[in-house]
């Protein structure tokens, strides 16, 4: 039975990459009572597959995995053991369990982030305005750093789908981005932060926080 679950990554265990996040989920799933599954061969692993990596830095309240386990557990009991398992920072929100499902990766279309910019000055109107120009725009150009290490300019623009920017109170400008994400078109947060930092000086941009909140799993 396939297990297909979604979790939170706080502020916590943010700055735990995707592999170091998949080795954790390991030695934690190996420490529960739960009949685990484990692939065939010399080096048998945990039947373990996740959805799509989150950048190092970003929360989320919107990841999945599946877990193989060997016969019918009630999902409420494998929420239960697993969170009891998993070090603080992390935690199973869902749970539901398939006899079989395509692979998580390959379903994947969609994300929504979410980025609240911390601003030391006055001119945040100014800057909400300037950011909704950036993004308005027919193109949005970023920089990649490609294989060979150099570094090349991509148009962002056609993987963003909407978005939406407002100020608050106490200094705070919040960027809301839904854009394709996945194996075949996928918009990495960190080119939006880029975006944001060519309007923004350094000096007035205190601190930023990116939270994926949706992931579409067609």
């Amino acid at each position: 039975m396939i297990y297909r679950m979604k979790f939170e990554k706080r502020d916590e265990v943010k700055y735990i990459g995707h592999l170091d996040t998949m080795r954790t989920f390991t030695r934690c799933i190996k420490k529960t009572n739960l009949p685990i599954k484990f692939s065939s061969g010399f080096n048998p692993r945990v039947q373990l597959a996740f959805a799509l990596p989150l950048a190092v830095g970003v929360t989320s309240e919107c990841e999945y995995f599946d877990l193989e386990l060997n016969g019918d557990v009630d999902t409420k009991e494998v929420i239960n053991e697993l969170n009891k398992s998993f070090p603080d920072g992390f935690k199973i929100l869902t749970c539901e369990k398939f006899e079989k499902v395509k692979g998580l990766m390959s379903l994947v279309t969609e994300a929504t982030y979410e980025i609240n910019l911390m601003i030391s000055t006055d001119r945040i109107k100014e800057y909400v305005s300037c950011i909704n120009d950036a993004f308005s725009k027919d193109e949005i150009i970023a920089n990649k750093n490609s294989k060979d290490g150099k570094e090349e300019s991509i148009n962002i623009k056609p993987l963003i789908l909407d978005y939406n920017v407002k100020d608050l109170n106490y200094n705070t400008i919040v960027l809301s981005v839904h854009c394709l994400a996945g194996s075949k078109n996928n918009l990495n947060p960190n080119y939006l932060i880029q975006i944001i930092k060519s309007i923004i000086p350094e000096e007035e941009l205190d601190d930023y926080n990116i939270h994926r909140k949706y992931l579409k799993i067609d």
